[in-house]
């Protein structure tokens, strides 16, 4: 087991009282030693379709019983699998925990997560999981036997599959005959000392559902938060101001569960890395004000708050679509932001309408929710961290790599859903003009390579056809 700074994931010297790379003070280490090994067995037999089961042995190494445990984890792809817990655990025992999930794509896949555990003592500790990569394989094929009809009678047909590898001789799966291999943990927090951090932890963390109203102390600031802006999944947004007579209205993402904390951590990352250098899109990126972490180990960012309203607000006002000369300036500006996203090496990974956001009055545009990207992934090796069934590009399904055209394929569906338009079937109603349905169209297109690629070079040609359409350009009030 090693140990790893909550703020920075920097591996920690043993016996360190403060990370050498942020400075984060470390909590004292807990007494909680958990060992934990994988049935490499139950890996193998992870099926397309299937209900696979995941079992994950716990070993207690430390002197007191453990009350309680449990493992939240997460595969791409698949979403959070089902919390597997049980308790107590007395010192020296081992126990089983099994996850279960039904894969939906074939090929390789990444499970993380984390343990959670308390002691006797009401000490608590949780451990972040080493990767876990196995590969799930396509449905058994079925042969089917042949028949012979003059002779009445079932030719052989050794080879047929009707019972896949059942009827192997390790078929049938027992804790002993199990082949278990090592899985890395790294210990993330610790209690009943609580870290401290530049960002004070939030004492008690509001619950996902509930009235709301408590405060945020962080290192730039005091926030009051007084409601609930909406839920995703992951995370739950709040609403509030800065503390003070002059605080400028603020969001609130906080993690629901700390095995998400890394997606959180990914997001900051991102938009410092894309408001690194000026540019004319920083103001189509949300404003970072400040990290923190609650008492109970979830990370949370503090945002400056956008007023502006999302596609799907919008789409609702606006049941027939939003007017095509609209849609035309908050296609520009989303191209603008995801090409100065593409020339930094990002990609979103998960364009979608409820992640665009649209201010009427001054027709400004922000492209939110960057807990997706995706960085530089022919040298990093990344892949999509979600599948979106509605608007993610068919590459995100079958896991092959992510390119620009990628995120415009998710961009082209949800301008034809602002259009009015089935995203599903690409369909567009007829008051749109058949040029501007034939350029969505082209980013919809089911080869990434065959669809719209540059998003630099599809923002000029959008200004062409804008001219063409409708003539010089001029500035209309969208009314909604």
């Amino acid at each position: 087991m090693t140990t790893a700074c909550a703020q920075c994931s920097e591996p920690i010297r043993p016996g360190a009282s403060f990370c050498g790379k942020c400075g984060l003070a470390q909590p004292a280490l807990t007494a909680i030693a958990p060992a934990l090994t994988v049935d490499l067995a139950t890996l193998r037999r992870f099926e397309m379709g299937t209900r696979c089961m995941l079992r994950l042995r716990v070993e207690n190494l430390g002197a007191s019983p453990l009350t309680t445990m449990a493992i939240h984890a997460e595969a791409r792809g698949l979403g959070p699998l089902t919390a597997s817990s049980e308790a107590p655990l007395a010192a020296g025992r081992t126990v089983v925990l099994s996850l279960f999930v039904v894969p939906t794509m074939a090929g390789y896949e990444e499970i993380t997560g984390a343990l959670h555990a308390t002691d006797a003592g009401g000490s608590a500790a949780v451990y972040r999981l080493d990767p876990i990569t196995f590969r799930i394989g396509s449905a058994p094929h079925v042969q089917v036997v042949n028949i012979d009809q003059s002779g009445a009678r079932v030719i052989d047909n050794s080879q047929s599959s009707f019972g896949g590898d059942a009827a192997r001789d390790d078929a049938v799966i027992t804790d002993e005959g199990g082949e278990w291999r090592a899985v890395g943990l790294t210990l993330v927090r610790s209690s009943p000392a609580a870290q401290p951090s530049a960002s004070a932890p939030i004492e008690e963390a509001p619950a996902p559902e509930g009235p709301v109203d408590f405060e945020v102390k962080a290192q730039s600031g005091s926030y009051r938060l007084t409601s609930r802006v909406a839920r995703g999944d992951l995370a739950t947004v709040y609403g509030g101001a800065r503390a003070g007579s002059s605080g400028g209205e603020v969001v609130f993402k906080l993690a629901d569960d700390a095995a998400d904390n890394d997606l959180l951590q990914a997001e900051v990352r991102t938009l410092q890395r894309l408001s690194s250098a000026q540019s004319p899109q920083s103001k189509h990126l949300p404003v970072v004000l400040d990290q923190v972490r609650t008492s109970d180990g979830r990370a949370g960012t503090v945002f400056e708050r956008i007023s502006g309203l999302d596609l799907c607000t919008l789409r609702e006002r606006l049941p027939g679509g939003v007017p095509q000369r609209h849609l035309i300036w908050i296609m520009r500006r989303a191209l603008s932001v995801l090409g100065w996203a593409h020339s930094n090496g990002i990609l979103h990974g998960n364009v979608e309408p409820a992640h665009i956001l649209v201010r009427p009055g001054d027709h400004n545009v922000w492209l939110i929710d960057w807990s997706w990207a995706i960085v530089e992934p022919a040298k990093t090796g990344q892949t999509f961290r979600c599948l979106n069934e509605d608007y993610g590009p068919p590459e995100a399904r079958s896991r092959k790599e992510p390119l620009p055209s990628s995120d415009l394929y998710s961009l082209g569906k949800t301008m034809i859903y602002a259009a009015g338009g089935d995203p599903a079937t690409h369909a567009l109603p007829d008051t749109v003009d058949v040029r501007l349905q034939r350029f969505l169209r082209f980013f919809v297109v089911e080869s990434a390579l065959g669809r719209a690629a540059d998003a630099w070079d599809m923002y000029k040609q959008l200004d062409n056809l804008r001219e063409e359409v409708f003539g010089p350009h001029e500035f209309l009030t969208l009314e909604v």
